[in-house]
């Protein structure tokens, strides 16, 4: 039985708002948000755990807390952009990390403060699918492939920049302040996106929340999101990792029978069955494999082997988003001959390369030599690859879907970023050598998903029984209505 009620807002056609460039500010200046807030309490975390008297362990919860429910609530929330629209989730979802901010930023126990971090998560996984949706039915043709390239540059600039500026308000004043600056900020885009986007869509359809699914996927994310987190904290024989993955194991395998009793299933075979949908949900799997493990260790690296401090490291990591951005706009514009899936290919390729390169560091390399030109050249790759995903995904799906496989393209961000953490630490405390030689090591591993990513692309996108790849796909289609009959 399902208590399913709700409309579901979809605004198709028509073009791009006029305010576009205050909409695209709203939206992208969200995403830098939820992406800063997953990094920015890292240097402040002694500070904290000064201040509470806490462990080891409780610092690591105050991090992952927010990674938890994050990851956990992805997929409901874009069933509820889906069902009560987009504007209206993403409004709530942004006032909520404002609120939760405040609470975490004045916490006066570490109860408090991790009940805090939580609902950051939480309103991150709320705003987070919708403000991709709504970029997604509000832009067409090449100003989409401009959109996705700044939101995807975005994601990546925030992570990166989150300790810099962690570092900088902690400094500058206290750990209160990395926490407390979310709530200007979101109060700012909550103002400009009401504004420019309002809260209500042009057309309105019932549909079915499905919450006996929403149920079970939520408990399944939550099992498999806490038990990478501690598969990376505890190892992967500990019993709550063991534990948590075979539950999610479970309670996935249940997700189909559960949803067949459904009059609309929360995750449709349709959004899977589409085959240049499925490789891009994959490759983006494998990128995030890739970039969450490159970022994790090559900052343990800056830190650990340079001894650079964490705002240093934070700093040395910007070139990386800074080459993003410039291969996501200027190198994208000067290859649009190529195919959407071919510069999708020809991406990984760099970024293979890149990290291939990035293994070759040993005790006498520098950051200026041995680090610098390597992380420039996967910031390129990065930026050719990620585009192409993104538009193939979503410019793919049905407007009635289009909520639902947001959420699924952050899940495999963020749940991918996760796996390669907790997968690639395995390499990393094997074996014997110096630091160094751990670091090369696993940064020699880091090429296998991104190698495997090229082959799925090959085998979805070109491969035998492909036959003519379908145009809508390739031509980024003016409504992301297309290609979900093409096969």
């Amino acid at each position: 039985m399902s208590t399913e009620t709700g409309s579901s807002t979809t605004t198709t056609g028509g073009g791009p708002p006029r305010a576009w460039g205050l909409v695209l500010a709203a939206i992208v200046g969200a995403e830098y948000l939820l992406q800063l807030d997953g990094t920015v309490v890292n240097v402040a975390l002694p500070q904290i755990q000064a201040r509470f008297d806490a462990g080891i362990t409780t610092g690591a919860w105050i991090l992952n807390g927010f990674y938890l429910a994050f990851g956990a609530l992805l997929l409901v929330a874009g069933r509820l952009g889906d069902v009560f629209g987009y504007r209206r989730v993403f409004l709530f979802g942004i006032g909520l990390v404002a609120v939760a901010s405040l609470v975490a930023g004045l916490a006066q126990d570490v109860a408090v403060l991790l009940a805090g971090r939580v609902l950051q998560g939480a309103g991150a996984a709320l705003a987070g699918p919708s403000a991709l949706a709504l970029l997604t039915i509000l832009s067409e043709g090449e100003r989409r492939q401009r959109a996705f390239g700044l939101y995807s540059t975005v994601t990546a600039l925030g992570s990166a920049s989150g300790m810099v500026f962690g570092g900088l308000l902690t400094s500058a004043g206290s750990w209160r302040w990395s926490i407390l600056v979310n709530v200007p900020v979101a109060t700012l885009i909550l103002v400009v996106a009401l504004r420019v986007l309002g809260t209500h869509d042009a057309v309105r359809n019932q549909r079915s929340l499905g919450i006996p699914s929403a149920a079970l996927v939520t408990a399944a994310l939550t099992g498999g999101v806490y038990g990478l987190v501690h598969a990376a904290d505890s190892g992967w024989r500990d019993a709550g990792t063991i534990v948590s993955l075979a539950a999610a194991v479970v309670l996935f395998a249940l997700l189909p029978v559960v949803d067949s009793r459904s009059a609309e299933p929360l995750l449709p075979g349709r959004i899977f069955a589409h085959r240049d949908r499925l490789g891009g949900f994959l490759n983006l799997t494998l990128l995030a494999a890739v970039l969450g493990s490159f970022l994790f260790f090559l900052a343990q690296y800056l830190h650990a082997v340079l001894g650079l401090s964490p705002v240093r490291t934070g700093l040395g990591l910007l070139p990386f988003a800074i080459s993003i951005l410039l291969s996501a706009s200027l190198i994208t514009k000067l290859a649009s001959s190529i195919s959407l899936k071919g510069r999708g290919v020809a991406g990984l390729a760099v970024v293979t390369a890149g990290v291939a390169w990035l293994s070759q560091v040993d005790d006498g390399a520098g950051y200026a030599s041995s680090v610098l030109p390597q992380i420039i050249v996967i910031g390129i790759g990065v930026g050719l690859a990620i585009v192409p995903f993104n538009v193939v995904i979503l410019s793919s799906a049905g407007p009635q879907d289009t909520g639902i496989t947001a959420g699924i393209v952050q899940v495999a961000i963020t749940v991918g970023g996760l796996i390669g953490i907790a997968v690639f630490l395995l390499p990393f405390t094997q074996g014997t050598g110096s630091a160094v030689d751990h670091f090369a090591r696993v940064f020699t591993w880091l090429t296998v998903p991104a190698v495997i990513g090229i082959l799925v692309s090959l085998g979805f996108w070109f491969g035998p029984g492909r036959g003519r790849a379908p145009a809508a796909v390739d031509a980024v289609p003016a409504t992301p209505a297309t290609a979900d009959t093409a096969s």
